[in-house]
């Protein structure tokens, strides 16, 4: 059960934005094997944005910088697919990703990058490897981003990159 949950979540993963947003993409349940209360960790998440600056550098693109209301945006998300067992920028309630940016009125560019792993390296390994969310990474128009890693339990940790103009 536990493979075939993942299998789903690498594919919703790797599912450019738009095309969730066409197709009405539903969330994933997840069934973790040993949860326990969701679980912040900010070693990962400054890690995740040192990956994502260094891919930004690569390009010859600057740095994004870390925004504390994006940071809070990517850990509520984070927070809601560990609490609920979930995994998409779609919540089971029908919420998209496009519905949370006009309720927290973020008036710029936006984009999202989420993925259920095991560790930071894979999570950002994924991203590099996916067009859609490599795309979000190098895009020039991004300037800020949040940066979420939430764990329910061992190798079951939820990786949420907001970015903003």
């Amino acid at each position: 059960m536990k493979l075939v949950a993942l299998i789903a979540a690498v594919f919703a993963a790797v599912l450019p934005l738009a095309a969730l947003a066409e197709t009405g993409e539903n969330a994933i349940t997840i069934a973790f094997v040993d949860a326990h209360r969701p679980v912040a960790l900010p070693a990962q998440a400054d890690q995740l944005l040192a990956d994502v600056n260094a891919v930004r550098a690569q390009r010859g693109l600057p740095a994004v910088t870390r925004d504390p209301f994006l940071d809070r945006f990517a850990y509520a998300k984070a927070v809601d697919m560990a609490q609920r067992g979930y995994f998409g920028h779609t919540d089971p309630s029908g919420i998209s990703f496009q519905d949370r940016v006009r309720a927290a009125h973020i008036d710029t560019w936006a984009a999202e990058n989420i993925a259920f792993d095991r560790t930071e390296r894979r999570a950002h390994v994924a991203f590099v490897n996916s067009p859609p969310h490599y795309a979000n990474l190098i895009d020039p128009n991004m300037h800020r981003v949040g940066v979420a890693v939430v764990t329910v339990g061992p190798g079951e940790t939820f990786y949420v990159e907001d970015f903003g103009g």
